[in-house]
């Protein structure tokens, strides 16, 4: 038996090992899944903004079309086109005419309002909308679908502040 004391397993204790690489992602890595999470919505946002405009603009689109379509068979039976009318109003003179007056009286999709241009007022007979809220670059993009996408000419095109669809 020794009287020394024993070193109760110190000497044979395992030396420190320097830390292990870590399992998981870098400050580093990290921040760039962030910034590709980022762009791509960024993208996404941008296409799904640009989908619903297509989507108002070509709603917009069959709107014109179905109230062309009510002045001209209007225009047919009674030999004329209704009368001038301000923004929001339905024309005075036009009864029988088959559009929907809460449609015609409420706000469009591009903002704004409709309005009859009758031939007593102007040198044609159209459909505008007046006020709208849209950017120019929308309403080109309507005018591709009713016309030619040019808003200074064709049967679809800016005049004044109004956007206008010429029908006669």
């Amino acid at each position: 038996m020794s009287i020394l004391p024993s070193n109760h397993g110190l000497m044979h204790k395992k030396p420190v090992k320097m830390l292990e690489k870590s399992k998981g992602f870098t400050l580093i890595e990290l921040m760039i899944v962030i910034a590709i999470i980022g762009i791509l919505a960024v993208v996404a946002a941008n296409s799904y903004r640009d989908f619903v405009v297509r989507a108002q603009m070509t709603e917009l689109a069959n709107q014109f079309g179905n109230f062309k379509r009510a002045f001209d068979i209007w225009n047919e039976v009674n030999g004329y086109y209704p009368d001038d009318t301000t923004k929001g109003k339905f024309p005075p003179n036009a009864n029988g005419l088959s559009i929907n007056l809460n449609e015609w009286q409420s706000t469009t999709l591009a903002g704004g309002s409709w309005n009859w241009e009758g031939p007593d007022n102007h040198s044609y007979a159209g459909i505008a909308i007046s006020d709208a809220s849209s950017t120019e670059d929308d309403m080109r993009q309507l005018d591709a679908i009713l016309d030619n996408g040019d808003l200074s000419s064709g049967n679809f095109r800016r005049i004044g502040s109004d956007y206008t669809l010429i029908i006669d």
